[in-house]
């Protein structure tokens, strides 16, 4: 009987490391979408508020829990809502998570044709702080100029 609990134990132990780090790696992929998502924005030639915002969508699902609306709300007929907000203020007011607050969401573009748009994203919560980057090809110098929509 003492060697069932002290098996159960181990073998529970090693199930929720492996949970915990699926949950990290899971994290990880999203936020690296995330960071595509806006370095693609900015790639085609959307200014840095649209980039933040499109990466803010794309990382719903790590972004802890939703402050506002409270209570239940289909999310998915905000999102679009969200992306159309002129500023973060009516951002906010359509949707706010938890650790959006705590994230780090930065867009950098080159100047010329070939340029890269990378962006790097950090999520700080009270578990760990993750980053997640991507870097896409700019073309939107072939065709507008710097200052974006």
């Amino acid at each position: 009987m003492i060697e069932t609990v002290l098996a159960c134990l181990f073998i529970m132990s090693l199930f929720l490391v492996v949970f915990q780090l699926m949950r990290m790696e899971t994290a990880r992929i999203l936020l690296d979408h995330a960071a595509a998502r806006a370095a693609r924005a900015k790639a085609v030639g959307f200014n840095d508020f649209m980039c933040v915002k499109s990466a803010r969508a794309a990382m719903i699902p790590v972004s802890g829990r939703r402050v506002w609306p409270v209570g239940p709300v289909d999310e998915a007929m905000r999102v679009p809502d969200f992306l159309s907000a002129e500023n973060d203020a009516l951002a906010r007011g359509i949707l706010d998570y938890e650790f959006w607050d705590t994230t780090s969401i930065r867009v950098d573009s080159g100047g010329g044709v070939g340029a890269t748009a990378s962006a790097r994203i950090l999520l700080e919560t009270d578990d760990f702080r993750m980053d997640g980057e991507s870097e896409v090809e700019s073309h939107f110098p072939l065709y507008m100029n710097d200052q974006g929509l």
